[in-house]
This record gives C-alpha cells, sequence and structure tokens, in this order.
C-alpha cells in the first residue's frame, strides 16, 4: 500500500497538485515541489513617437534704408566742343553768345581761378588753362598769363 500511495502522490506531483498526507511520511519526503509557469500572451511594444521639432521662423531683418539715388545726369553735351573740356551744357569755343550767368556747378567741369564768382563779366579761359567770369573787363586773368578765348554756349 506504500507503494500506491507512492505512485499517487507522484503521479499527483506531476500534475501539479501535491498532496500531503499525514500518515505517510514517505509520500511527503518524495513529492517534489514544481513551479507551475502561466502563460500569458505578450504584445509587441508600440515605440514610443519622438517628437518632431518644428522649426522655428526666422524674422525677417527689416529692409534697408533705400539709398539716395544720385542726381539725374545732365543732358548730353555735343560732340564737338572745339577744344572745351566735356560738360554737360554743351559749352564750347566754336562760338555762339558768351556766358554770363554759369550754372551753379560750373567750376565741377572747369578749371575756375580762386575768385571766379566774384567776376561780373562773361566766362573766358586764361592763358594757363584756368576760367574767369571777368571776360570783357580790363585786367580779367592779369595773374594767369592773360585772356586765351571767351567760352560760348
Amino acid at each position: 500500500m506504500k507503494r500506491i500511495i507512492l505512485i499517487v502522490a507522484l503521479f499527483l506531483a506531476a500534475c501539479g497538485t501535491e498532496t500531503a498526507t499525514r500518515s505517510s511520511p514517505a509520500a511527503h519526503m518524495s513529492a517534489t515541489p514544481t513551479a507551475v509557469v502561466s502563460q500569458t500572451p505578450t504584445s509587441t511594444p508600440t515605440p514610443t513617437p519622438t517628437p518632431t521639432p518644428t522649426q522655428t521662423p526666422v524674422p525677417t531683418p527689416p529692409p534697408a534704408a533705400a539709398p539716395v539715388p544720385p542726381p539725374p545726369p545732365p543732358p548730353p553735351a555735343p560732340k564737338n566742343l572745339c577744344g572745351a573740356p566735356s560738360n554737360p551744357w554743351g559749352f564750347n569755343f566754336c562760338g555762339g553768345a558768351t556766358i554770363t550767368s554759369p550754372p551753379g556747378n560750373f567750376c565741377q567741369y572747369f578749371n575756375c581761378i580762386g575768385n571766379f564768382w566774384n567776376g561780373r563779366g562773361y566766362v573766358i579761359e586764361c592763358q594757363d588753362g584756368t576760367y574767369s567770369k571777368s571776360g570783357g573787363i580790363r585786367g580779367s586773368c592779369s595773374y594767369h598769363g592773360g585772356d586765351l578765348r571767351p567760352l560760348y554756349q
């Protein structure tokens, strides 16, 4: 009978249940505990979404102050000035009327003497290549070698 109890105890131990009988010490000693592993279905973990960085808008720099446009160019001068310096008014040595009221920027195109604007006559070229506004007045170009020729418009 001890054998039957032992076989039943082993059988029950193999099935996952342990029968403890106090009457059979052999059954108590020979029973081995078994671990029951429960299988639960596992799910594949979903990856945590990585936040995509949003680009910070770059502020557009304010437009630069528009440069002041240069003054419009003067009208083109005639091609033949008969030796006169290039100028926007076409002043020449070919002939025409003498110039008694030259434009304010005249000396930017012609090499004027120091007291040019103090003159009371017409524009004249001196012997040294400078210009005076004292044409027709005695002593014009006296410090510049004398009168050479009048400038015409």
